[in-house]
């Protein structure tokens, strides 16, 4: 007679009791613990076999799923396993049909090397399963099978053995903040009514009282473009090799165009260059394969940026210049911007910009006076007339940017539906205001 499954409530119960020291030894733990991995299997249709010995090995248990073979391996000890653990399990799967992997389970988690010790010049056939992973299924907030899934694709995409499952909420959380920064000095105190979605840089720091300083020292650089930037904490200098798998699911969200790391320069050893260079590797080696870039920053310009309270950029901007990181970001950032640069597009853009900026609004004479290169302003009394000057102004920008054979592809330049929409976006309230109709643009 078959034993009764185990419902997700009843393995709940189990797995948690399992943590009272005064219940269980640790040789007991373990036994228990493989118990409920085979009940957990069994709910959910894995085809679990219990732990055997093939040729005096021991074997914690297998499963079946999608024509593959998982020998699992589950450990419940008090340290973080060791890579030496992991190899051990690995001579097991050695030898064995190609359509067999291996699943380990540490309860306490690895050392911060294991990952990079199973990926130097071996076959990648395990994927790793920790703390969080565990709770998580144990405690029924997700199945087995889908942190199977998700490991097995980020393994595939990326190379990586021991992706949290946590951090698809992660990336999830990034995406959805609207704390979207922008490079470019003229639109930094602006508030748009309409803001792209997607992120063109995301900027990693170590910690959360890094954010102030970097952004202090990103704020005098500006780009020729409208490049948006998010700063997101790391929460610990290890998560550095969650980014592949962090990135290659955050394409799902927006497309990055590049990636900068920021580190404290007391992480700049051989061990943390040597981790570098493999999560480099992996990024070029993805699916999702994005520009990255790792600083290192010093006690002296953190310091330094701690203390600065002014808001002037100009001051700041040469300020900085005598600092090496500062020019090393900003020609990085140049060039992601020299990269997405598309002058059909930009060009419009930024001389509809540039020459808003220099409107003088009279709300008294419902007009608008702009500086002419005569020494004399023009002056704009309707709607109408502001849309010709637009046009006019990103027309003669194009004529003087655009190369010939470009310009003899156009039987005319017309920008009227662009300065319509500038207007809407940036400028429909002051319109409003100065009492020209909104409504006719």
């Amino acid at each position: 007679m078959s034993k009764p499954k185990l419902n997700n409530d009843e393995i709940k119960k189990l797995y948690n009791e399992l943590f009272d020291d005064s219940k269980f030894t640790p040789q007991k733990r373990g036994f228990e613990f493989e118990k409920l991995i085979e009940a957990k299997l069994e709910a959910e249709n894995l085809e679990p076999r219990a732990s055997y010995k093939p040729k005096g090995e021991q074997v914690d248990g297998s499963f079946f799923w999608e024509g593959q073979t998982y020998l699992l391996e589950a450990k419940w000890v008090k340290d973080k396993l060791p890579a030496s653990s992991i190899y051990a399990f690995k001579g097991k799967l050695d030898g064995k049909f190609h359509t067999s992997s291996g699943v380990f389970l540490a309860v306490n988690g690895y050392s911060d090397d294991v990952e990079d010790a199973l990926k130097f010049g071996k076959s990648l056939n395990i994927l790793l399963f920790d703390t969080n992973d565990i709770s998580m299924i144990f405690n029924g907030d997700v199945t087995f099978l889908e942190v199977l899934k998700f490991k097995l694709r980020e393994a595939g995409d990326t190379g990586s053995l021991n992706v949290p499952y946590r951090l698809k909420s992660k990336v999830e959380n990034i995406s959805k903040s609207e704390d979207i920064r922008y490079f470019n000095l003229a639109t930094f105190n602006k508030k748009y009514s309409k803001q792209t979605k997607s992120e063109d840089l995301l900027i990693f720091v170590e910690g959360r009282s890094d954010v102030s300083a970097i952004e202090k020292l990103l704020k005098p650089i500006e780009s020729g473009n409208l490049l948006s930037y998010k700063i997101v904490v790391l929460e610990g200098v290890n998560n550095i090799r969650q980014l592949p798998s962090l990135l290659n699911l955050y394409a799902t969200y927006h497309q990055t165009k590049g990636v900068i790391v920021i580190l404290d320069d007391d992480q700049e050893t051989v061990r943390m260059k040597s981790i570098i260079e493999g999560v480099v590797e992996q990024l070029e080696n993805s699916s999702i394969p994005v520009q990255t870039k790792f600083f290192f920053i010093n006690e002296e310009l953190k310091g330094v940026l701690g203390n600065i309270i002014t808001d002037n950029l100009e001051f700041n901007s040469f300020f900085f210049k005598k600092y090496q990181l500062y020019d090393e970001l900003k020609s990085f950032i140049e060039n992601i911007t020299a990269d997405y640069y598309d002058p059909e597009i930009d060009i419009p853009k930024d001389t509809l910009r540039r020459t808003m900026e220099t409107a003088d609004w009279d709300f008294d004479k419902q007009e608008i006076r702009f500086p002419d290169n005569t020494g004399f302003d023009i002056a704009i009394q309707n709607l109408e007339d502001l849309i010709q000057h637009l046009n006019d102004e990103v027309v003669s920008e194009m004529d003087g940017n655009m190369p010939l054979y470009w310009l003899k592809e156009k039987d005319y330049l017309d920008y009227d539906t662009e300065a319509r929409e500038y207007l809407i976006d940036y400028h429909k309230d002051k319109i409003e205001k100065i009492g020209w109709n909104s409504d006719d643009l």
